[in-house]
Formats: C-alpha cells, structure tokens, sequence
C-alpha cells in the first residue's frame, strides 16, 4: 500500500527559494573576478607597454656608453697627434734659429689642426656625457615605473585569488529543494518500520549525492573544483525533509518518494582546496558559523576490505560487496562486514567526516 502526504515543503520554502535566486542572479550580473581579469588585463597591456619603453631606453644609454667609450679612445689617439705636430712644430722653430727661410706655415697648420680635433672631442665627450646623464634618468624613471606597474599588476594577482575563493565559498553555500525517489528490496525479516527506515535512509542518501553532483555541475570554476574534490569536506546537509509517498510495489520493493531542503555547509578551507590555493586566502576573517541542532551533517564513507565478494550491512542496511561508498550523517553507526569461510567483522564506528574504513576478513577458526 503506497502512503501519499501533501509535498508541502517546496510550496512551504517557495518564498525564500524565490527572493534568493533573485539575488543570486542580481549577484551574477556582476562578477568581481571578471572585473579583476579586465583591470589585470589593463595592466598588462600598461606592462608591456613600460617594457618596451625599458628596452628602448637601455638601447639608446647603450648606445651612448658606446659612443663614450669611441670618444675615450679617440682622445688618447688626438692627443698623441697632437703632441707629434707639436714636437715637428718645435724642431722647425729650432732650424728657423739657423735658416729664416725655413717654411713653418704647413707645420703650424698640422698643430692647430690637431689642436681643434681634441678640443671637438672635448666638446663631444661633454656632450655625450650629458645625454649619458639624461639617459640614465630617464631609465631609473622607466624602471621605477615598471617596479610600480609590477606591484600593483601583483596586487591585482591577489585580488583576483582572492575573488576566486569568496566567489567559490558563496557557491557552496547554496541551499536547494530536491525530491528524490528510490526503491529498495527489503528483506523478508525486517519489520514494515526497518524497512521503512531503510528506504527513507538510503533516499536521503540518494538526495544527497544528487545534491553534492548538481552543486559541484554549477560552480564557477567546476573543472578545476571536480579534479582536487578529493578529501574536500562539503558537509551537506538535510535540513529538512517531508515524505511524498512510500509503501511497497510488489516483489518487495519498497518505494520511497520524498522532498528534501539540503544545503552545505564546506569546512573553512573548502574552496581554497579545490581552487588549490594556499590555505590564508580561506582563513582571512573566518568567523565560525553557528550551525542548527537539527542540521545533519553528512560525510562520504567508503569501505574496503581484502577480500572479493563479501557483503557489508550498515545500520541493518544491505550495500552489497566492496568497495562500497555511502553518505552517512556523523554520528555512531554499526558496521559490518562478512564472507562465508571468514570471521565478520562488527563494530560501532563513529563519523566524523569523511573517511575510508579498511577491513581485514580473518579465516574462520571452524574452516
């Protein structure tokens, strides 16, 4: 006999659900990660530009270290021609003391002509050495800019970083409404209530990986979030849940249709985990939100043990052989796990969150 009940908790919630995909979309029109990547942009193009200004000041005080250097050795070779005009000029002096007739005009003309060449270098040499100097202040201002553009382009890195991670944490924030349904075969030993249980149990647990995958599909960023999920603690929640219709359909299988309010609640470090950020972008101001008493907090269990074709039944619940993955809502819950031939192992684990439970199958002592 199927039950039916009213699904009144989409209609209930309907309000809220509203005025909140209103502001997600309001939220949506602007994105600060696209406006961060459109100024980083921006300034990049700044950077590039300030890098060829760089280049093409350092080639031109190249060029002008080169020229300064031609000038040096240009002024050792001047001034030793200089100084042989000047030494043929003092010898035609000393044989016009012996011959007046002794003709010091082409050799007066070699002097001063070589005079008049270091002098020019001189000139030159000052010359190239102030444009050296202007140079060299242009470039110390070129690179003092770069060192600026450089700090602020990485501020900008940063920021962004950090828009990334509060964008994400707001995403996995999200609550949502499902109505999940499952059908289960109940064993012949169970009462109506355990089987009962059992089907409202494992259709929260199907709600809650629909949940986890829809969550995970929306984000952002749900490439990069899918490849480093692992070990990332999302918390889901079912805050509330209201049955639609359960009973049995024949061949013992229990039908179970239910409405359920989920929202996640992921540990401090989530986003920057699945970002694969450095841990002090999620820890920035963290404030410990206070979590409802009726809130379950749920955690991704998988058992395994060393052996094939063994059967694991939590809380009374069949999952069949490992490796078995399940959520189970923190708390304390019976495990077990058997093989024909073995000795089964039973115990009372307590979840925490997420974890792998090993399990090693002993050889029965009767075998």
């Amino acid at each position: 006999m199927i039950k039916r009940r009213i699904p009144a908790l989409l209609l209930a919630l309907s309000p809220f659900w509203v005025s909140v995909s209103v502001n997600a979309e309001e939220a949506n029109q602007i994105d600060p990660v696209a406006a961060i990547d459109e100024k980083i942009e921006f300034k990049q193009n700044e950077l590039n530009t300030i890098a060829s200004d760089f280049e093409a000041e350092s080639s031109k005080l190249q060029q002008l270290n080169n020229e300064q250097a031609r000038l040096n050795r240009s002024e050792k070779e001047l001034n030793a021609k200089r100084n042989r005009a000047k030494s043929a000029l003092d010898k035609q002096y000393s044989r016009l003391l012996e011959d007046p007739e002794t003709d010091l005009i082409s050799f007066q003309k070699k002097y001063q002509e070589s005079w008049a060449a270091v002098k020019q270098n001189q000139s030159d040499k000052l010359e190239n050495d102030q444009s050296i100097t202007e140079a060299e202040m242009r470039l110390s201002q070129v690179k003092q800019k770069q060192a600026r553009l450089n700090t602020e382009f990485s501020n900008l890195r940063e920021l962004r970083v950090d828009a990334r991670v509060k964008r994400l944490q707001s995403e996995l924030r999200e609550s949502d409404v499902l109505e999940t349904s499952y059908k289960t075969t109940c064993s012949t030993t169970m009462t109506l209530g355990e089987c009962a249980n059992q089907g409202s149990h494992l259709t929260k647990q199907k709600a809650v990986k629909s949940f986890r995958a829809k969550l995970l599909d929306n984000l952002t960023e749900s490439v990069i979030a899918k490849q480093n999920i692992k070990g990332v603690q999302l918390n889901i929640h079912i805050q509330e849940s209201q049955m639609i219709r359960s009973g049995f359909e024949g061949n013992n299988e229990y039908f179970t249709q239910l409405q359920a309010q989920l929202q996640a609640k992921p540990e401090a470090v989530a986003a920057c985990k699945l970002l694969s950020v450095s841990p002090r972008y999620c820890l920035r101001g963290e404030s410990a939100a206070s979590t409802k008493k009726n809130d379950k907090k749920w955690a991704n269990v998988t058992v395994r043990s060393d052996q094939y074709n063994d059967s694991v039944v939590i809380n009374g619940v069949d999952y069949g052989s490992t490796p078995v993955e399940v959520v189970l809502p923190n708390g304390r819950h019976q495990v077990s796990v058997s093989k024909n031939g073995f000795e089964t192992y039973n115990r009372v684990l307590t979840i925490n969150g997420s974890d792998t439970v090993w399990v090693k199958l002993r050889p029965s002592k009767q075998s």
